[in-house]
Order: C-alpha cells, then structure tokens, then sequence
C-alpha cells in the first residue's frame, strides 16, 4: 500500500545533503522577529524555489499591541555587540561573556546597557524569601532562575538593572546535575508590552560558579564585586517572516508539513535539523513529481516553516478563510539527533483525543517501514537500529496549534528527546546524525503524499490499520492495570469501563475523520468492528478491574460543574503575557494559584481548553481531561476557567 512510496522516497533523500543545510541554517542567529532570522528566511525562500516548489516569505506585523488570534506580538530586536567585563580589584577588566564570540552570552532581547554594576548572587530568584536582606536595585543579579521566572521580582518589584543567569537544566536520564558545566543554558527575555525591560547575560555553570565563589570571597572582606556590562541592542517596530511553499494538487485542499526555524546559534539539532528535513522531503517529492516517477497528487503539499508558536499563530490567522482546506498536518521538531551522543529516542506525538483523526495512526504505520533495518544471526526476525517510541499527546512545539479543535489540523510530531544538549551551546553540528535526517525527512515526505493522494482504496486500508493498532493499545493498556490490580496496586483515575468507553469513543470518531480523505467512506462497518474489539477486550479484564477504582475523586461544585465556558479566540492560550493586565496583587494571586497547581497548569489546562467546544459543561471538561491525561484537578480547573474569564479569553453560554 505505502511500501513503493517509501522506498522511493529513501533512494531519492540525501541525510548527508540534509546536514548541510542544517550546517548553513544553524549558523545564522534566528531570534524571532529579528535581522537575523529574516536572513536565515530568505535564504530558505530562494533555496526551496531553486527546487521547483511555489515558495513565498510572508510578513506579519511585529510590535506590541498587534495579535495572532489571542497571541501577542513583539518589536523587532537585534544587537551590534555586547560584552560584560568583572571589575578586577586593581581596575583591570576580566571578560565574561562576549555576544559576537558567542550569541547565546546575552540574553535575546536585552535592553541596550552601558555601565558598571554592583553583582549580587542569589540562589533561586523567583521568590521574595531569595531575596531576603539584599538590596539589588540598580545592580545586576546573579541567579539560577530563568529570566522571566525571576523578571517580576528582580526587576519590577526590586529594581535589579539586569540578570546575569548561570543556570542549567537538568534530565536526569541524560543530562544529570553537574553536566555541561562549559556550556551556556538558553535564557531569553520575552516583552508583550508594558514590562519594565531589562539586560542580561548568560554564564556557563563553571563560569557562574567562580564568579559567585569571588562574590563570597568579597563578601567576607566587607568589598562588593562590580561588572562592566555594554549592549548596543535595538527595538523597533517590524516584521516576522514565515516561508511556505505548494506542490500544487488537483484540488484545493492541502496536507501540511511544518517546521520552526528560529532558535539562537549554534542550534542545529532545534531546529535547523527539522527545517532541513522539510526542505529535503519538498526537494525530494518535487523532483520525484516532475520526473513523472509520482503522479501529481489529488491534495496539495505545503511546507511551512515560521519562527515557533509565533509564526504559526500568524500565519494561521492570516490564512483562517482556508482552513478548512487543510485535512491534515506533520510537525518535524528535533530531528536530527545522533542517539548515541544525545541520548534521545525517535518519538512519534499523537495527536490530543479531542481531535480524534487518521493522522498519527497512518504516520505510525508507516514508520515502522524503517524497523526491518536489521536482522537476527539466523535471519528469522528483523528490528529497528535506533530507539523508538509512539506517546500521548503533549504540548511544547507548533502541532499543538495546528491540533487545537478550533484549528482543526489533525498533526501528529516527530521529535527526538530527550536531548542532552537541548537549549544550550553544545547543541551543535556534530551531533547531527544524517541517518536520523533521512528518516524524518523520507518519512515526511511519504506521509504528505500519502494523505495528499489517499481515496478510497488507501481510505479502507487505513480503517483496517487503525482498528488493528485500537485493538493492540487497548489491550495493551487493560492488561497493564489487570497487572497492576492482581499485584496489589493502589487504583487511580476513572473507573476502566468508563475508560474503555472513551477509548472506544474516540476510536469511532477517528474513523470519521475518514471522510476527509474520502467523503464517501461509510464508517458503519468499521465503528461496529472497533466496538466488538472494546467489548471483547472489557469481557476479558471486567473481572479484574470492575472494581477497582478509587472510592472519591475531587469534584466540582454543583453550580461551577454545570457551567459552558465558550473560547473567544482560536488556538491554545499563552497565559504569561496577559497576566500583566491584571493589578499587581490579583497578579500576585494568580501566579500563586498557577505554582499551587502546576501539575494541571501544563499540559492539561491545555486540553481541558481544547475539550471546550462551547457545549460541553465544566463538570464534563474535567471527566474528559481525566481520561486524556491522568490528572483530575477540580479547583485547579475552575481557577483556570475563572481566570481566562477575567482576562477576557473565554466567557460563559448564556451569560
């Protein structure tokens, strides 16, 4: 059915000419909205046309007071030079960071600065406690916190002049505290309008650690260290790009293949990795279409590739009118990785359960074309030579637009994680595998021109993939907790029955979404097949799992449960920019409740917005965002319900 496709689309991909282009993309500085991205764009405009495809760079608007939907916007930045000098005790000046020898030193977006500052270190940044008997107003902070994580504190409250951060991140799988300890951690300032702006550098962890080992020392002699900070940075009002190029198909519709091309220098693996494996597969199916090897398919191919989140808001909210157009998406973010290096593993992201669809169900199959790659001694099984995974839903990357209900772009993602050098300077080159670009690349490609050119055959052979791959998760999951219910464990969540109906549920109206392919398709049978498959795979655990469920979970108040919120705007709801609007001690308020409950503040707040489809009640959001999720926050739910009510995003049926 796709084996051709995919094996065309192999011999005709290049990882190593994919790395290349990661090589060029990686050693532009692209921080969004800037002079430097927008390089970085027209030069990926004029390659993608070299290869045949209609290819155009688009403008936005680029200042504050502009929105995308309900995202807002930022001035253009760019910076000449920055360096920080420590103030030696004899008046010598001892460089710190330097912006044109590494980009990554200065926070993006660092107001301009030319002076020399008292350094005071703290230990976090992001509570009052932190700053306990110090006074850092009009000096520079040396802390481990993010910047905006410590913004509100150290600058609004306190009147720091800047940050200097030496902080980094820390996954225990692969990158254990105490790693990278020369390398320097992204930490970026955001500003949607009104903050009170600020400069900052960045310092590898080893770097930090002896300029607070010298504030210590100074300390103890009753003297105070001083830095020499200079920035010559710049705002205006401006422009951010995205490009997108056609493979025109004999309708209107469109499959679209996306990914971000922003992030600093010298990333390559995010997102140069992904940028290049889009450019490759829109090389590779435009030169497989024109030489007559492939037909020109049925949808149109579009390939996007905008700075991340930002740009995919804007150029969506441009382009509204069409899409409907769009039957489905693939988001490519972080997919070059050498594994070896960077300990990650190939993740297929399914797509959220309130945007049921074929999408991630078809992209799993056909990635598993790849795990015949090796043999066993006597040749009787093959296998995968890379890890490999299919997970849940989870937000972080553009597919998360694309897939929001309102949207209506089912798009699944391809990403390799963890990374051990994920957002810092050893995100470089060389760990770049082209074997991992070729793959994402090919498979991309073969996946747009599968969905591009799917009818009726390729329609019921995915209704038999994708009631095959419910059968098997099913399973899967009900055997899980039949394991863990004879082994004793405590339940948690739903009840199984009401989780097996809910998959079952989710499994018919992904069949549906069949249609999109092929509008004649008659789920009926399928629907009826998928619930046998449920009711024979319940008959076999209800004796295990019936009853064990927990005895209470949290529920809503009568009232608040039978509430309809209604969303305002299309898109999932960054909550940072808008809770400036509120006074400062609502502010305060707010961002303590989103600390108190920061388990449900991530992902599922999320979901449980995509699950507000201007019909559902409260009480049915916070049962399905269960099921999707695992988490079940009755108060955290209703406090971020009330809180997008008084920021003016969501209101009320009836009210």
């Amino acid at each position: 059915m796709y084996q051709h496709l995919l094996t065309a689309l192999n011999a005709e991909v290049s990882g190593d000419a994919a790395k290349r282009l990661v090589a060029r993309i990686s050693q532009w500085h692209r921080i969004q909205a800037s002079p430097m991205y927008r390089e970085a764009a027209e030069w990926l405009r004029a390659t993608v046309a070299s290869y045949g495809p209609q290819a155009q760079l688009e403008q936005f608007p680029a200042r504050e007071g502009a929105y995308a939907w309900a995202e807002p916007m930022f001035q253009e930045w760019w910076c000449d030079d920055a360096t920080l000098h420590l103030v030696e005790p004899g008046g010598e000046l001892r460089r710190l960071a330097d912006y044109r020898a590494v980009p990554l030193s200065l926070m993006p977006r660092s107001a301009p600065a030319d002076g020399e500052y008292e350094v005071v270190a703290v230990e976090g940044g992001d509570r009052p406690e932190h700053y306990a008997g110090l006074d850092v107003r009009g000096k520079l902070v040396l802390t481990r916190s993010m910047p905006m994580a410590a913004h509100p504190l150290a600058i609004e409250q306190l009147g720091a002049a800047g940050l200097i951060f030496d902080g980094m991140r820390s996954v225990p799988e692969v990158c254990p505290p105490g790693d990278l300890q020369d390398d320097i951690q992204y930490a970026s300032w955001w500003w949607w309008g009104g903050e009170t702006r600020a400069f900052g550098f960045a310092l590898s962890p080893r770097a930090g650690a002896e300029l607070r080992r010298t504030i210590a020392r100074a300390q103890a002699r009753g003297q105070a260290v001083r830095a020499r900070a200079r920035v010559r940075s710049h705002f205006a009002d401006g422009t951010i790009e995205t490009v997108s190029a056609l493979i025109p198909g004999a309708t209107g519709e469109e499959v679209v293949i996306s990914a971000h091309l922003c992030h600093p220098a010298p990333f390559a693996n995010d997102n140069a990795s992904g940028a290049a494996a889009a450019m490759e597969a829109a090389r590779a199916l435009a030169a497989l279409i024109a030489s007559g090897a492939l037909p020109q398919p049925r949808r149109g191919i579009r390939f996007l590739w905008m700075p991340e989140m930002t740009g995919t808001y804007a150029y969506l909210a441009a382009h509204e009118a069409e899409l409907p157009r769009l039957v489905a998406g693939l988001n490519l973010d972080m997919v070059g990785e050498d594994q070896e290096q960077c300990g990650s593993s190939w993740l297929l992201i399914r797509t959220s359960d309130a945007m049921p669809s074929f999408a991630a169900p078809l992209l799993e199959a056909l990635r598993e074309g790849y795990f015949g790659q090796a043999h066993t001694f006597n040749g009787q099984g093959e296998f995968p030579l890379f890890r490999h995974a299919v997970v849940p839903f989870s937000n972080g990357s553009d597919h998360y637009i694309f897939g929001d209900p309102s949207v209506g772009v089912p798009s699944p993602m391809l990403i390799q994680w963890p990374d051990r050098f994920y957002h810092t300077t050893a995100d470089t080159l060389d760990r770049v595998d082209p074997r991992s670009l070729a793959r994402a690349a090919a498979l991309a490609a073969t996946y747009a021109y599968f969905v591009a050119s799917a009818g009726p055959r390729e329609v019921a052979w995915l209704a038999r993939e994708m009631n095959y791959r419910f059968e098997v998760r099913l399973a899967r999951k009900l055997q899980s907790a039949t394991t863990a219910a004879l082994g004793g464990a405590a339940p948690h969540g739903p009840e199984w029955g009401a989780r097996v109906a809910f998959r079952l549920d989710r499994q018919e109206a992904a069949l549906e979404s069949l249609r999109r392919l092929d509008p004649a398709f008659d789920a009926r049978p399928w629907r009826e097949q998928a619930r046998a498959v449920a009711d024979a795979a319940w008959a076999r655990a209800r004796d295990a799992l019936e009853s064990w469920r927990v005895a209470e979970r949290p529920a809503l108040p009568e009232a608040e449960a039978r509430l309809v919120p209604v969303r305002r705007f299309r898109g999932p709801i960054s909550l940072q920019p808008y809770l400036r609007r509120l006074p400062e001690a609502e502010r305060a308020a707010a961002r303590s409740t989103i600390r108190r409950h920061g388990e449900f503040m991530d992902l599922p707040a999320d979901v449980a917005l995509y699950w507000a489809d201007g019909a559902r009640t409260l009480g049915e959001i916070l049962d399905l965002t269960e099921l999707e999720t695992d988490v079940r926050d009755a108060e955290g739910l209703l406090a971020y319900f009330r809180l997008l009510e008084r920021l003016g995003l969501v209101g009320w049926a009836g009210g």
